[in-house]
């Protein structure tokens, strides 16, 4: 059965944030982000019928704990260093050590799942997904790690669902799309907030895109790679 999830993130509007000042939190102490409300809505969607009953699914806080990414470093650090090698380039270790940790704080808490958000930017994506998953490995924990990295940002999934077309031509958005906002023109939190008709948007304007969007017509390669990993990752806990 699929209860918990431990995720982290980059920052307050995507997984979320501790209330509690504490580097870990759950349940009314995790303020959850857009992104963390969108991968709880996914992995609900997909579910079997039996265990989705189960959760509460208007409170995703409950079957979540959020993990602060700087904790997870030090956490990192007190273990076995994974170096760069073919698997984990260099400059993406510190992703690959987090990651580890992760999922290291999933197993020691009675977590089913962890997910891992980064937003590819300017990176080199395959290679972060690369990473991460290899953290995920090193803590035994491959197949119930997620790496959840969007293209270039977790706006271009946003964007999907609110442009004037919506849910239409949206893979094209991953490589028109900037993954730096000093193109400002095509800056994704820009295109959102003018799709949002408001600029000055919130984590609770975002959760309430979240809310309303179909998670099963976001067509976009990094949003199809990550509903295959959820998908075989309930497939692992829940059985067929």
């Amino acid at each position: 059965m699929l209860n918990k999830i431990a995720v982290t993130g980059e920052g307050p509007t995507d997984m979320g944030c501790c209330r509690n000042q504490q580097p870990d939190c759950t349940g009314d102490d995790f303020e959850v982000g857009a992104v963390a409300h969108l991968l709880f809505k996914l992995v609900y969607h997909h579910l079997p019928e039996w265990n989705a009953d189960l959760l509460d699914a208007a409170n995703p806080a409950a079957h979540m704990s959020f993990v602060l990414g700087s904790w997870l470093g030090q956490q990192s650090s007190a273990r076995r260093k994974i170096r760069p090698s073919t698997r984990v380039k260099k400059g993406f270790v510190e992703h690959a050590q987090r990651a580890e940790a992760l999922a290291q704080y999933a197993l020691s808490h009675q977590h089913e799942l962890a997910a891992y958000f980064h937003d590819t930017d300017r990176l080199e994506r395959q290679d972060l997904v690369a990473a991460i998953e290899e953290g995920f490995r090193a803590a035994e924990f491959a197949e119930r790690g997620i790496a959840l990295v969007p293209k270039p940002t977790s706006e271009a999934w946003f964007i999907c669902a609110t442009k004037p077309h919506p849910y239409q031509h949206c893979p094209q958005l991953e490589d028109e799309l900037s993954g730096n906002d000093r193109s400002p023109q095509r800056a994704p939190k820009t295109v959102l907030g003018q799709y949002l008709q408001n600029p000055d948007y919130t984590r609770h304007d975002l959760n309430e895109l979240v809310g309303q969007l179909d998670v099963t017509r976001i067509d976009m390669p990094s949003f199809n790679e990550l509903r295959a990993q959820v998908t075989t990752a309930i497939t692992v806990v829940c059985g067929q």
